[in-house]
């Protein structure tokens, strides 16, 4: 392996299988490249190394260019990279560590937002082109010639199709499975960069899919604070001044929504039992009565803060999440913590979020 488009390729599906129809399992090329594009986005913050910023390569390849320059990066990073570039010289260099929608709302009022639209487009073209050559083609190509077991080897120009149980059994396994891959990524990015820089792997983990950096702002959380009367919704507890703990509804391990509604202030006892644990019925439902009945302020508070947002997109990740699980798995409750579902705790969840 002499880049991580393959892993890149593991953790788009990842990210995209609770987004889709179990019955209609494909995915298009645009959706396989905004996705892929995202993930990498996230990576070319440089890393503070010990004798000053690096980029870190993804990489150990170098190809010659038509124009005579080398190419020692894969085709996402020098896409990013351009358009970081592109930010930068609007003077904007303060979006290039925001998630990449986060950048799309930052700048849509901007005068050259037309600029950015054109060159994205073309990032998100050339993307396209490269997955389908690699790592699309070669992904489950693997020794002794398995059989393919994650989609349809027959290369659509229109995208690829998931082989059946595949979106189900990698919604079910995420949480699992993304830390796995993405310390594999970690070790890769390790390996392509040892000639510069002597990096623990754990540093590097960190700074490739460190959530901090996709967290909203301070002013967003005390704004969220407010919309909550100032106290947790799970057990009513007042949120101490500093405005308490972040905690991802759908939890980051599982599924990657940035969108305001997987949001919510709770106190850091209760951020810390939750965990990365999936809700249990009555949780959902205080969540779910939350929203419902301060949509209007959330929905303004994400577009003060240039935040995406978007319940039903939300709710549909969630059902699906829920709908992949068995019995047994465990939820958190409110009141006695870590327990298992039940076919009849997973009817309820799914029936709140209809």
């Amino acid at each position: 392996m002499t880049g991580t488009n393959k892993l890149g390729l593991i953790l788009t599906l990842l990210d995209l299988a609770p987004r889709l129809d179990t019955d209609a399992p494909g995915i298009t090329r645009t959706q396989l490249a905004e996705r892929y594009l995202e993930i990498h986005w996230e990576h070319a913050t440089p890393y503070a190394g010990p004798d000053g910023d690096v980029t870190l390569r993804q990489s150990s390849a170098r190809k010659r260019r038509g124009d005579g320059t080398t190419a020692d990066d894969t085709k996402v990073m020098q896409e990013v990279h351009r358009l970081r570039k592109l930010l930068k010289f609007h003077h904007r260099g303060d979006l290039r560590e925001k998630p990449l929608d986060i950048v799309k709302h930052g700048i849509k009022d901007s005068e050259w937002h037309l600029e950015w639209e054109e060159e994205y487009e073309t990032a998100l073209a050339r993307v396209r082109a490269s997955l389908l050559k690699n790592p699309v083609r070669y992904l489950q190509q693997l020794p002794g010639n398995p059989d393919p077991f994650l989609y349809d080897p027959t290369l659509d120009k229109s995208g690829i199709t998931l082989l059946p149980g595949v979106v189900e059994s990698l919604t079910k396994f995420a949480g699992i499975l993304r830390p796995l891959v993405e310390f594999r990524f970690a070790q890769a990015v390790v390996r392509f960069n040892h000639e510069t820089l002597k990096l623990p792997v754990d540093d590097v983990y960190s700074h490739l899919f460190g959530r901090e950096r996709l967290m909203p702002p301070p002013a967003m959380r005390e704004r969220l604070v407010q919309i909550q009367d100032g106290r947790c919704i799970f057990t009513g507890d007042p949120l101490p001044a500093t405005g308490g703990s972040l905690d991802h509804v759908m939890p980051w391990s599982r599924v990657r929504l940035s969108q305001i509604e997987n949001f919510l202030m709770t106190t850091r006892s209760v951020n810390s039992k939750k965990a990365d644990s999936l809700l249990a019925p009555d949780a959902v439902k205080r969540w779910l009565r939350h929203f419902n009945s301060n949509s209007v302020e959330i929905q303004e508070c994400a577009n003060d803060h240039n935040w995406p947002a978007g319940i039903d997109g939300v709710r549909r990740v969630a059902a699906n999440i829920y709908e992949a699980l068995d019995a047994t798995t465990g939820v958190w409750d409110v009141d006695r913590g870590i327990q298992p579902i039940g076919d009849e705790g997973k009817r309820k969840v799914l029936a709140l979020l209809q």
